[in-house]
Parts: C-alpha cells; structure tokens; sequence
C-alpha cells in the first residue's frame, strides 16, 4: 500500500518548528549563513557549505564550523534552512516528485556561488544527494565536514588542552557514514590532550540517530542501546562522550544528567582546541526543563525575530519542558 502524502501544512509546521527553536537561540543581525534564496549577482564561494535544515536546532554547531572555516582562510558561503531543503522529507513520506525537485532547486541555488566543492553537514542530505538523486561528479564535488576538515587538517593548528578521554558515538553500514565516521576520529585522535578510545557502535543507530529510529526500534530498546554505549564508556575512564552528528547530540546530550561524562558534538572539541567556544543552548535548555527561564533567557532573541511569546512558550514546552 502506497504511504499517504502528507498536507502542505505539515510541512509547514516541520520547517517553522525549526525556525522557531533556530530563532530562539539566535537574532538575525548575528547570522554569518544565508537562510534565503541567493541572488543571481551572488559573490563567488569556493566553497558551498550547506547546513541542510535540522542543524539550525544547535546553533552552536553552525557557529563553531564557521569559525573554523573562517580561521583555515577559506572563500566560503554557509547556507541553510528550508530553502535549501535537501527533499528528503518529502521523499520519505511518498512525494517523491516534490523530494526531487526541491533538491533540484537547493542543487541550482548551489550552483550560483559557482562553487567547487560543496562541504555537506548533515548525513540525510548526503545520502539524498548521493544515493537518491545521484549528484555526485557534476559541476561541483561533495564531501562531509569531517572529511573536509581532514583533507585540509594542516591548516588547523591545534593548541593542548588539559588532559581528557573521549569516546565517540558515531553510526556504521554505509561506506560514507563510516568515511565521516573515521574522520571524526582521526580530527579527535590530533587534539593535544586527547585520548581517544573505541567503544565501537550498532548498525541498528541506522544513518544518524532519529525520531524515525527511536520509533521503528521502540524506545525503551533504543534507549538500552544507548545507554549502554555511554555505560561502556564511563567504564573505560571517559570523561567526554563525542557525538557525531547534530541529531545524535540531541538526543545524547541529556545522559549528561545521569551519568558523570560530557555529552559534546565532536566539532566542539576540535574548535576549544583552535580557540573557539559557542554555549551548547540545546543541551543547556534540555537539562534545565525550566520553561519560564528558558522563556526569559530566549526573550531577546525571541522579539529580535518576532516570535511571539505563545509560539515561543509552545515551542519551548515541546522541546525543553522537563518531562
């Protein structure tokens, strides 16, 4: 039986939650990456780096890539959100004609910066790109963050940081999660400081860690996955546990309540030791749960982006309330 198509409208609440929790921990006049659709007359990039559109619920992430960037010297645009959506979710839910020619459309705003490359962030617009829509070797090449960062690791020049162990989470069974994967690993393992250990991973995470996978797998058995890899790492004398991609650190970062390890996205080790350091938000609202100081502390950011204090208070229970 066919999947039903979902209505324009859940689509639309899809992209305003995300512009929402975005606009909470960001105002407008303090963003370095173009949310809109670029003009033709566009200054040249050498590099495209696309964000694709989930990454903007941890925006530290997106500050802390763009710095490095910025510090490696490289002619670059950031994009990102719903105009550049990669399609995936519409492909997913059975409007496969609308998930190809919206990546069609983020493809063509790609190629007004005339680009070079195009530096990925986010695994599902890969796999879109890649698997899907079979883009790679045309006018521009792709490639993951992490993988970037390490074709061009000896512009980075590290600086020690005290003493840490750090064990990664990170996901398996597809050659280009395990490239991003073993990149991730090879940036940690040139951290001065850093002792990087294996506590190996489970092909059941699938591509990156999800709502779709909780549900498909049921939470209480993802849930025992999980916690079972932080257990494990604890155990061999951990005291940072690195995630991989944004979703995982979203759903990871709460075990910093329960267990004596910091929860940390990988890019967040990598940019402390070059220097940079943007506040987790995310992580910092999970593990309060309190919506009236959230509340209070987004207001600002909130008013800057004309969020009104209802949707703000809505979205704010849905994401952060202590449960």
């Amino acid at each position: 039986m066919a999947q039903q198509k979902p209505d324009r409208g859940f689509y639309q609440k899809y992209f305003r939650d995300i512009d929402v929790v975005h606009g909470l921990q960001t105002k407008p006049e303090d963003r370095e990456w173009l949310l809109s659709t670029p003009p033709d007359d566009i200054k040249q990039s050498d590099v495209v780096l696309y964000l694709g559109c989930n990454v903007l619920r941890t925006t530290h992430m997106i500050r802390t890539v763009t710095d490095i960037f910025k510090l490696m010297g490289v002619s670059y645009a950031a994009v990102g959100g719903k105009t550049y959506c990669c399609g995936i979710q519409h492909f997913q839910r059975g409007d496969e004609e609308s998930g190809r020619s919206v990546a069609a459309t983020t493809a063509a705003n790609f190629q007004k910066f005339n680009p070079e490359q195009v530096v990925m962030w986010c695994p599902s617009c890969i796999y879109f790109y890649d698997d899907i829509m079979d883009m790679r070797g045309k006018s521009f090449d792709f490639n993951h963050v992490s993988e970037f960062l390490v074709d061009n690791i000896d512009k980075l020049d590290f600086k020690p940081q005290p003493e840490t162990t750090v064990a990664m989470h990170y996901h398996t069974g597809r050659e280009q999660g395990d490239a991003e994967a073993e990149s991730a690993k090879t940036l940690l393992s040139r951290l001065p400081g850093v002792n990087l250990i294996d506590v190996g991973t489970d092909v059941r995470f699938g591509r990156h860690c999800t709502p779709a996978v909780r549900e498909k797998m049921g939470s209480e058995e993802w849930e025992a996955m999980a916690t079972g890899f932080v257990e494990k790492a604890v155990s061999l004398g951990a005291n940072t546990f690195a995630t991989l991609y944004h979703g995982c650190q979203r759903h990871m970062c709460r075990y910093e309540a329960d267990y004596p390890v910091k929860v940390e996205h990988y890019l967040t080790l990598v940019g402390r030791a070059l220097g940079i350091e943007h506040e987790d938000l995310h992580k910092k609202h999970v593990l309060s749960g309190d919506v009236d100081a959230i509340m209070e502390e987004t207001s600002p950011c909130a008013v800057a982006n004309n969020i009104s204090p209802e949707e703000a208070r809505a979205s704010i229970e849905n994401n952060y309330a202590r449960r």
